[in-house]
């Protein structure tokens, strides 16, 4: 009974964990997006920004997800996708665009698609660790 409870808390932790990542990545994505819009710079080194991000993005799921629910960061993408629209709703009417909005759907296509890569990657690479980390420890268990 004690473990039946002790899992339950631990899937109500790991989900909370999924939705608070799904909009501090949408967070992160939407602020990239509009401080490229403001600083011109940032779009240079769109890789390099992409590149950091997925580094940024595999970190908490290395740490937060070392449980049974390893596999729970997958879901973060569902997440994801509603907390971006809304935070970028939001922020475009606090940040109202003051350039050619043509200029900004491009800038938000050439982002939307840079984020995909970077949460993906940054997902899969998370995943892949605690993976190993779970698999290394039931190995070790075993001998």
């Amino acid at each position: 009974m004690e473990d039946a409870k002790n899992e339950r808390a631990q899937l109500g932790r790991s989900l909370r964990r999924v939705v608070l990542l799904g909009f501090a990545y949408a967070l992160a994505g939407n602020g990239v997006l509009y401080a490229s819009y403001y600083n011109s710079g940032i779009i240079d080194s769109g890789y390099l920004v992409c590149a950091l991000l997925a580094v940024a993005f595999a970190v908490p799921v290395v740490l937060l997800f070392r449980n049974r629910h390893w596999y729970f960061p997958a879901f973060i993408f569902l997440f994801w996708i509603p907390f971006s629209v809304l935070i970028g709703y939001l922020l475009s009417l606090a940040l109202p665009m003051t350039m050619d909005s043509y200029e900004f759907g491009l800038l938000l296509v050439y982002y939307l698609i840079l984020n995909v890569i970077a949460i993906v990657v940054g997902l899969a690479l998370g995943m892949i660790v605690n993976a190993l980390w779970l698999l290394g420890s039931r190995l070790k268990a075993g001998k």
